[in-house]
């Protein structure tokens, strides 16, 4: 599919991103939002940290109208943010000394 250079200027991040969600479908955004929970990890080395980041980004992303069509991504995305709340749990116990 050609891009558009009015449909660029309209929605740029529709029109960039729609390609990617086409194939992929909204599952999409787990794998840019992975990479950077692993970049958090290895620059900071900190799972409360990087906990906190799948918890907002989790609850950011599952919570709102993206995903009126996909329910089950929505679950998805609160089983993300899931993970987030247990690694920041755990982070925060076992670090209390």
């Amino acid at each position: 599919m050609p891009i558009n250079g009015s449909e660029l200027i309209d929605n740029p991040m529709t029109t960039i991103f729609s390609p990617f969600t086409d194939l992929l479908g909204t599952s999409f955004w787990l794998i840019p939002l992975t990479f950077i929970a692993i970049a958090l990890y290895v620059k900071t080395r900190e799972v409360v940290i990087v906990s906190a980041f799948m918890l907002a980004s989790g609850v950011m992303l599952s919570s709102g109208s993206i995903f009126a069509g996909y329910p089950e991504m929505a679950l998805v995305y609160m089983l993300f943010s899931g993970l987030g709340i247990v690694g920041l749990i755990a982070g925060i116990f076992f670090m209390r000394k």
